[in-house]
């Protein structure tokens, strides 16, 4: 591989993690999430993006159209599943008591 592909591949590598370990630390921050739920729930994005590529493939014939409808719909499947995973948690019967009386 030629060197200015490695750093091109590095770059958009750190495009696409530094906002998933933002997510993750936000998961855990905020909502309480344990270290295996965060990462789970951060690890949805590859479904995500399995789902959007197959959904993407009839612009096949458009590369750019088909890159740009897998990128949204990534985006999109993975905020619907990340947003309903963190409202899940923060039901009131979903969250740890604090009251040590029995």
């Amino acid at each position: 591989m030629a060197p200015s592909t490695v750093v091109v591949v590095l770059i958009l590598a750190a495009l696409v993690l530094a906002p998933l370990v933002r997510e993750y630390g936000d998961l855990r921050r905020s909502f309480g999430l344990s270290r295996i739920a965060s990462f789970a729930t951060t690890g949805l994005v590859l479904p995500a993006f399995a789902v959007a590529a197959v959904m993407a493939l009839p612009l096949t014939a458009h590369p750019k159209a088909q890159w740009v409808a897998t990128v949204a719909m990534t985006l999109l499947v993975y905020s619907a599943a990340t947003r309903a995973i963190v409202a899940s948690a923060s039901r009131p019967e979903m969250t740890p008591s604090r009251s040590t009386r029995g």
